[in-house]
């Protein structure tokens, strides 16, 4: 059994906020991103992204490993209805490690953790 010590450095700029963001756009309309749930998690590379977003704003996600290195562009997979948001994610051969979704609507960013088993 053995200790494992170093120092991992993250952008701020990448992960800027995690949590709940309320935004006002310039036409005065509330972004708001909620409900964030990433299941299951830990996961293989397979998950579902679900969140609610009542902005009009285009949204983004992008999913990028521990360095902050971009892994894939989610973008495409995001399925938007009128309140909330899904995707079915399917991250071809990961490696195991920790993971995070970078989601931005309009002026609202949110990042989201996932483990790769």
């Amino acid at each position: 059994m053995g200790i494992l010590l170093g120092t991992i450095f993250v952008s701020q700029h990448l992960f800027s906020h995690s949590g709940l963001l309320y935004e006002v756009d310039p036409a005065g309309v509330e972004q708001t991103i909620t409900e964030v749930k990433v299941f299951p998690n830990p996961s293989d590379g397979r998950f579902q992204l679900n969140f609610e977003y009542s902005g009009q704003e285009k949204i983004k996600a992008k999913v990028f490993d521990i360095t902050g290195k971009l892994v894939e562009d989610i973008t495409d997979d995001l399925v938007k209805s009128e309140r909330s948001v899904t995707a079915n994610i399917d991250l071809e051969s990961p490696s195991s490690g920790i993971y995070f979704i970078r989601i931005s609507g309009g002026t609202s960013i949110l990042t989201k953790k996932i483990i790769i088993k």
